[in-house]
Protein backbone atom coordinates (compact mmCIF):
# COMPACT_ATOMS: atom_id res chain seq x y z
CA UNK A 1 0.00 0.00 0.00
CA UNK A 2 0.93 3.47 -0.62
CA UNK A 3 2.29 5.71 2.14
CA UNK A 4 0.37 8.48 2.28
CA UNK A 5 3.17 10.82 2.30
CA UNK A 6 3.86 9.70 -1.11
CA UNK A 7 0.25 9.79 -1.84
CA UNK A 8 0.82 13.46 -0.97
CA UNK A 9 3.74 14.04 -3.10
CA UNK A 10 2.61 12.49 -6.09
CA UNK A 11 -0.56 14.33 -6.11
CA UNK A 12 1.17 17.75 -5.66
CA UNK A 13 3.67 16.18 -8.46
CA UNK A 14 0.71 15.78 -10.64
CA UNK A 15 -0.96 19.50 -10.08
CA UNK A 16 2.67 21.21 -10.89
CA UNK A 17 2.92 19.41 -13.92
CA UNK A 18 -0.65 20.38 -14.76
CA UNK A 19 -0.33 24.22 -13.71
CA UNK A 20 3.42 24.05 -15.18
CA UNK A 21 1.91 23.10 -18.54
CA UNK A 22 -0.95 25.77 -18.61
CA UNK A 23 2.38 28.44 -18.01
CA UNK A 24 4.12 26.81 -20.78
CA UNK A 25 0.73 27.23 -23.39
CA UNK A 26 0.56 30.88 -22.24
CA UNK A 27 4.32 31.01 -22.78
CA UNK A 28 3.62 29.88 -26.02
CA UNK A 29 1.02 31.77 -26.75
CA UNK A 30 3.07 34.84 -26.28
CA UNK A 31 5.78 33.54 -28.69
CA UNK A 32 2.82 33.21 -31.14
CA UNK A 33 2.00 36.69 -31.24
CA UNK A 34 -0.77 36.51 -28.61
CA UNK A 35 -1.66 39.90 -26.65
CA UNK A 36 -1.15 38.70 -23.40
CA UNK A 37 -0.12 40.67 -20.48
CA UNK A 38 3.03 41.71 -19.80
CA UNK A 39 3.39 39.51 -17.00
CA UNK A 40 2.72 36.16 -19.01
CA UNK A 41 6.24 36.88 -20.91
CA UNK A 42 8.09 37.41 -17.57
CA UNK A 43 6.62 33.59 -16.42
CA UNK A 44 9.14 31.36 -17.50
CA UNK A 45 10.94 31.15 -14.60
CA UNK A 46 7.64 30.12 -12.70
CA UNK A 47 7.08 27.67 -15.67
CA UNK A 48 10.50 26.16 -15.03
CA UNK A 49 10.34 25.87 -11.46
CA UNK A 50 6.90 24.08 -11.66
CA UNK A 51 8.37 21.39 -13.91
CA UNK A 52 12.06 20.95 -12.66
CA UNK A 53 11.28 20.94 -8.91
CA UNK A 54 7.68 20.76 -8.45
CA UNK A 55 6.92 18.07 -10.82
CA UNK A 56 9.89 15.77 -11.78
CA UNK A 57 11.83 16.14 -8.13
CA UNK A 58 8.39 16.11 -6.18
CA UNK A 59 7.44 13.11 -8.26
CA UNK A 60 10.86 11.81 -7.45
CA UNK A 61 10.50 11.96 -4.31
CA UNK A 62 7.39 10.88 -3.47
CA UNK A 63 8.35 7.16 -5.53
CA UNK A 64 11.84 7.18 -3.54
CA UNK A 65 10.38 7.10 -0.34
CA UNK A 66 7.97 4.31 -1.53
CA UNK A 67 9.96 1.95 -3.37
CA UNK A 68 13.15 2.13 -1.40
CA UNK A 69 13.84 -1.03 0.71
CA UNK A 70 12.22 -1.07 4.46
CA UNK A 71 14.03 -1.24 7.34
CA UNK A 72 13.33 -4.77 9.28
CA UNK A 73 11.78 -3.08 12.16
CA UNK A 74 9.15 -0.45 12.96
CA UNK A 75 8.90 2.11 11.64
CA UNK A 76 9.58 0.23 8.39
CA UNK A 77 10.46 3.37 6.12
CA UNK A 78 12.09 5.23 8.78
CA UNK A 79 11.28 8.46 10.37
CA UNK A 80 8.35 10.29 8.94
CA UNK A 81 9.21 13.98 9.57
CA UNK A 82 11.75 14.29 7.32
CA UNK A 83 10.02 13.84 4.36
CA UNK A 84 6.92 15.82 5.42
CA UNK A 85 9.44 18.61 6.04
CA UNK A 86 10.96 17.99 2.56
CA UNK A 87 7.85 18.11 1.17
CA UNK A 88 7.23 21.49 3.08
CA UNK A 89 10.50 22.81 2.58
CA UNK A 90 10.44 21.76 -1.58
CA UNK A 91 6.86 23.84 -1.74
CA UNK A 92 8.03 26.88 -0.20
CA UNK A 93 11.15 26.48 -2.47
CA UNK A 94 9.38 26.55 -5.75
CA UNK A 95 6.93 29.33 -4.85
CA UNK A 96 9.97 31.89 -3.43
CA UNK A 97 12.54 30.93 -6.21
CA UNK A 98 9.82 31.05 -9.00
CA UNK A 99 8.24 34.49 -7.59
CA UNK A 100 11.71 35.63 -6.27
CA UNK A 101 12.69 35.77 -10.33
CA UNK A 102 9.53 37.05 -11.65
CA UNK A 103 9.84 39.94 -9.76
CA UNK A 104 13.73 40.30 -9.61
CA UNK A 105 13.96 39.80 -5.82
CA UNK A 106 17.08 38.34 -5.79
CA UNK A 107 16.83 37.56 -1.96
CA UNK A 108 13.05 35.86 -2.16
CA UNK A 109 14.89 33.33 -5.01
CA UNK A 110 18.19 32.95 -3.40
CA UNK A 111 15.68 31.58 -0.27
CA UNK A 112 13.52 29.44 -2.65
CA UNK A 113 16.54 27.92 -3.42
CA UNK A 114 18.03 27.55 -0.19
CA UNK A 115 14.47 25.71 0.98
CA UNK A 116 14.55 23.01 -2.14
CA UNK A 117 18.19 22.26 -0.87
CA UNK A 118 17.17 22.20 2.92
CA UNK A 119 14.27 18.86 1.08
CA UNK A 120 17.09 17.43 -0.42
CA UNK A 121 18.95 17.61 2.62
CA UNK A 122 15.69 16.57 4.78
CA UNK A 123 14.51 13.49 2.62
CA UNK A 124 18.33 12.29 2.43
CA UNK A 125 18.43 11.88 6.14
CA UNK A 126 15.16 9.42 5.73
CA UNK A 127 16.33 7.84 2.49
CA UNK A 128 20.41 7.07 2.67
CA UNK A 129 19.90 4.71 6.13
CA UNK A 130 17.07 2.70 3.52
CA UNK A 131 19.81 2.15 0.74
CA UNK A 132 21.86 -0.98 0.58
CA UNK A 133 24.88 -2.60 -1.38
CA UNK A 134 24.00 -5.26 -3.76
CA UNK A 135 23.92 -8.56 -2.60
CA UNK A 136 23.41 -7.68 1.07
CA UNK A 137 20.38 -7.60 3.73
Amino acid sequence: MMPPVTAVLVRASLVYLVAGAAVGTLLMGVKAGYQLPALVARAWPIHAEMLLFGWMVQLALGVAYWILPKHAAAPVRGPVWPVVLAALFLNLGVAGAALGSVVGHAGLAAGGRLAELAAVVLFAVNAVPRVKRFGRD
